[in-house]
């Protein structure tokens, strides 16, 4: 046992040793936007646990505005309920935790249908961007007298606009002809978000692509068609929407070295090739990948939980070979019924990933352009 632990402590050196510009070593937890008060607390004491200094915090746009704001782009506007995400800007910041601001989820007043997967219109979702961006730009305070939150630089734009589940619709018919409507929709939102922020905080980084891990475009135009990355950026490339970063979804079937169908760490070539007749040289924000342990509702392949530790270092090895590769945040920190690639089990009892990834967050921490 004592010889296994030397050798995963050696392998974490070599990474550092070997890679000064190694990739940003992250963790989500979808699950704390279900605590507040002391529970809350707890929850990021146990990610704090994990010795991740980078995460990915979900900002759900339709809990926060639930009605329509009067003055949209204050984040004072009484409409506006930022409790929640106070507590977890301040929790985080507290912990030196840098968080990944991620908005998503339509509020009911802000689309045609309602739906929290639709389009939202984009003068209401880009005003919402100028709140977001101003309250945490590191001199807003939530009320006379008190300090003022921490900042939050990193902000992306939406989360896999190229997914049904998360945007919608994806396209249109016309005659026989299936029209791309949600890149050039989601490239105006891109346009008019990064101007907001800029606003709000001048010294923001605005991460546009968000995308989901789909290969191939659907041949059909219903509710749940999606289109693929590649399709995705072309559209999205042809109206030239401004950004500081981009990020890519990443789920391989298969080792993270050997894994071929895109997007995977082998395929990632082809990526920069897509981003580079645009977006030359723009650093790449890997913010979801992972490998699950068990069969589930949305991935279908999965491996053991051995296999999983295994891969998670292998994955970090890979991205530390890519330099335009940035940041790459593991997905997730707990299993839950529909996913189960944490590092926690259900019960959140640790499987081996939980300490390959301590050690590697231990032993590669954050530059200071990411914590400063």
């Amino acid at each position: 046992m004592r010889r296994a632990v030397l050798a995963i402590v050696a392998a974490g050196t070599l990474l550092t040793a070997s890679h000064a510009n190694a990739a940003v070593v992250g963790l989500h937890d979808d699950n704390l936007t279900n605590f507040s008060g002391a529970a809350l607390e707890q929850r990021l004491d146990l990610l704090a646990s994990s010795n991740t200094k980078i995460t990915r915090l979900d900002v759900l746009w339709r809990r926060i505005a639930p009605t329509k704001p009067a003055n949209p782009r204050d984040p004072a506007d009484p409409a506006y309920n930022w409790a929640q995400l106070d507590e977890m800007v301040r929790g985080l910041a507290a912990r030196n935790i840098v968080p990944i601001l991620t908005f998503y989820r339509t509020p009911k007043w802000a689309s045609r249908s309602r739906r929290t997967n639709a389009a939202p219109r984009l003068a209401d979702v880009s005003r919402f961007t100028r709140a977001l961006a101003t309250r945490y730009n590191g001199s807003f305070s939530a009320a006379p007298g008190e300090r003022p939150l921490p900042e939050v630089r990193r902000i992306e734009v939406w989360n896999e606009p190229n997914v049904p589940f998360f945007y919608a619709p994806q396209c249109r018919k016309v005659g026989r002809k299936i029209v791309r409507t949600a890149p050039r929709r989601y490239a105006a939102m891109l346009r008019l978000s990064y101007r907001e922020i800029k606003a709000g905080n001048p010294d923001a980084i605005v991460i546009g692509g968000v995308l989901g891990p789909s290969s191939s475009s659907s041949n059909t135009c219903g509710l749940d068609a999606s289109t693929s990355a590649l399709d995705f950026l072309a559209h999205m490339g042809r109206e030239r929407p401004p950004l500081d970063a981009i990020s890519q979804h990443i789920y391989p079937i298969g080792s993270p070295a050997k894994a071929a169908f895109f997007p995977s760490w082998r395929t990632l070539g082809r990526l920069e090739r897509a981003i580079d007749k645009v977006w030359r040289g723009v650093p790449i924000h890997v913010t979801e990948t992972g490998y699950h342990t068990s069969y589930n509702r949305f991935h279908r392949y999965f491996v053991s939980e051995t296999q999983q530790a295994a891969w998670l270092d292998q994955t970090y090895r890979v991205a530390a070979r890519r330099p335009r590769v940035d940041a790459v945040v593991w997905f997730n920190l707990q299993d839950n019924p529909f996913w189960t690639g944490g590092l926690l089990r259900g019960d959140l009892s640790p499987k081996p990933s939980f300490d390959r990834f301590s050690r590697l967050a231990t032993l590669n921490p954050p530059p200071e352009r990411w914590t400063r």
